[in-house]
């Protein structure tokens, strides 16, 4: 492979800036991306697949999530390179002593990028059109407000610049929940004007200013010279769409793109060893997972995966340590719960499924003797097509595991979707089995866990794709919820994993790292825990 690899960029290096404008879709000598012909200004990055909407409260995917976080500000934003809450469009915020009302004291002087002010009014419009079925702006489509935002239960003009939200009950993690992208404030002009076609014309007050978006190819975005937190060094950011990750790696040793994302693993290896290239790495803080859908069905087929001693039996089945070796090269490790071992709350349950075959077909004739498994039967297993953070190689994974499953009896149907389509089919419980993952988005235990949250299994908007449901696991997470005694939360959400590893809704497959490859003249780079890159920063030096 490595010796593949470096004749791939060989070819690349000799034929120059011709093989990535070809790998690009391009006609060479006209393209304003060549490295030797655009502004050192400008700093294109090539990536896997396309957002879905620039609209954030209308998506949970992280391409969009990227671009969003250069066009949007939210009221509060993380430290660079952590995930310490930090003042952004809020200059500070306090909650009063029920936990239940939180004031926010907002950034005079700030303005939208189509020129209008930024106010209270905006964070009122911005918050209420998610919150309030009746706002004529709301949409049903809101990804996050349903699952993770459910306990606002208003969202309150005091004055010009003061905004205060109340919430139902004590809510721990709500100011790091205040950073994470799908509250990020938006123009209510623009969203008036554009309606259900906003997310293809978004306006914000963040470092940079949209431009425009070729769909499935490109979106830019220009410098806000006028930024409020000091305009940003670079004059463009242009995201690409290469779909093949060897030819986004021809195109960043051409010099067609400065930065590439997603990476196959098996090629970090010459990225950190190539002369004009570098690698930016951060700590794991994601989860890749196999979940099984426990919705009943109503088409009259029989439910194995409904049966704990099922889902036991393919819990013994996967075999990790050749899935992390193979798949993710190495650069990952094998996963016993939702939660990482570098977040804080993170417990390794005693209820442990190490790859046992034998176990599995044990458990897999007992439940046909008891009828609740036929192995005749073929079960649907939805992959994306797409690399994700927490899954660099998903065919290749879920390959995997479908042979594991064979290998024990149970038939399987590969679906292999581009990712919007993806989602789309688990939130609507298409499948039987799937694969996914969660990058965690804001340093708190509570944003893993309720991924498996019984009262996120809406239909349609579903991030608990699952769809499991108990009432221990919904009562240990609103009580941990409640208090802001971290010791008191770690102690609930061990139990939490405990729970979950017993009714075994998951198979959690690795923890991967996040990795970046860049031109060595890029610096200024920042990744944050959550894997968003803060872009502000960046310079392109050229000799």
């Amino acid at each position: 492979m490595f010796r593949r690899l470096v004749l791939a960029v060989a070819c690349a290096g000799l034929l120059g800036c011709d093989v990535a404008d070809v790998a690009l879709g391009r006609s060479a000598p006209s393209d304003d991306h060549r490295i030797g012909n655009r502004d050192p200004g400008t700093l294109v990055i090539g990536r896997a697949t396309d957002a879905i909407s620039l609209d954030p409260a209308r998506v949970t995917d992280n391409e969009s999530a990227e671009v969003s976080f250069q066009i949007y500000d939210t009221l509060v934003q993380w430290e660079p390179g952590t995930a310490t809450p930090a003042p952004g469009l809020a200059t500070s915020w306090s909650v009063d002593p029920s936990g239940v009302v939180w004031t926010f004291a907002l950034r005079r002087g700030v303005s939208f990028h189509d020129g209008t002010p930024f106010d209270a009014d905006a964070v009122v419009f911005s918050l209420e059109r998610q919150r309030d079925p009746g706002h004529p702006f709301h949409r049903p489509d809101f990804q996050y407000w349903p699952n993770i935002y459910r306990d606002v239960v208003k969202v309150e003009k005091v004055d010009a610049y003061t905004v205060q939200i109340t919430i139902d009950r004590p809510y721990a993690p709500f100011a790091a929940n205040m950073a994470m992208f799908p509250v990020s404030i938006v123009s209510p002009s623009a969203v008036a004007q554009w309606g259900d076609d906003y997310g293809e014309h978004p306006v914000g007050t963040g470092p940079f200013v949209f431009e425009r978006w070729d769909r499935g190819g490109r979106v830019v975005l220009r410098r806000n010279a006028s930024y409020w937190g000091g305009a940003p060094e670079l004059d463009r950011l242009v995201f690409e769409v290469i779909e093949d990750p060897r030819q986004r790696l021809v195109a960043l040793e051409s010099g067609a793109i400065d930065i590439a994302s997603a990476v196959l693993p098996e090629e970090l290896q010459f990225v950190d060893l190539h002369p004009g290239l570098v690698l930016h790495e951060t700590a794991a803080n994601n989860v890749a997972y196999l979940a099984m859908n426990l919705r009943p069905r109503d088409d009259g087929k029989l439910q194995p995966l409904r049966d704990v001693e099922v889902r036991h039996a393919i819990s013994y089945a996967i075999n990790k340590e050749p899935i992390v070796q193979l798949a993710f090269q190495g650069l990952a490790i094998p996963a016993d719960g939702p939660l990482p071992p570098s977040q804080w709350g993170y417990h390794k349950p005693r209820a442990l499924y190490d790859y046992d075959p034998g176990r599995a077909r044990a458990l897999l004739a007992d439940a046909a003797a008891r009828g609740v498994f036929d192995p005749a039967q073929e079960l649907t297993l939805y992959a994306p097509s797409a690399p994700r953070p927490y899954l660099p190689s998903p065919e290749r994974v879920a390959r995997a595991v479908q042979a594991n499953l064979a290998d024990v009896g149970i038939r399987t149907r590969l679906v292999i979707q581009p990712f919007a389509d993806h989602l789309k089919s688990l939130r609507n419980a298409e499948h039987d089995l799937c694969l996914l993952g969660w990058v965690g988005d804001n340093g708190d235990p509570d944003n893993f866990l309720q991924q498996l949250d019984p009262d996120n299994t809406i239909l349609g908007s579903a991030v608990n794709n699952a769809f499991y449901s108990d009432g221990e696991v919904r009562g240990l997470l609103s009580r941990a919820r409640e208090t802001d005694d971290r010791l008191e939360r770690e102690r609930l959400y061990a139990r939490v994993q405990e729970r979950i590893a017993e009714d075994a809704p998951w198979v959690p497959l690795a923890h991967s790292q996040v990795a970046l490859a860049a031109r060595d003249d890029v610096t200024g780079l920042i990744l944050n825990p959550t894997g968003q890159v803060l872009y502000r920063s960046v310079r392109r030096v050229r000799e």
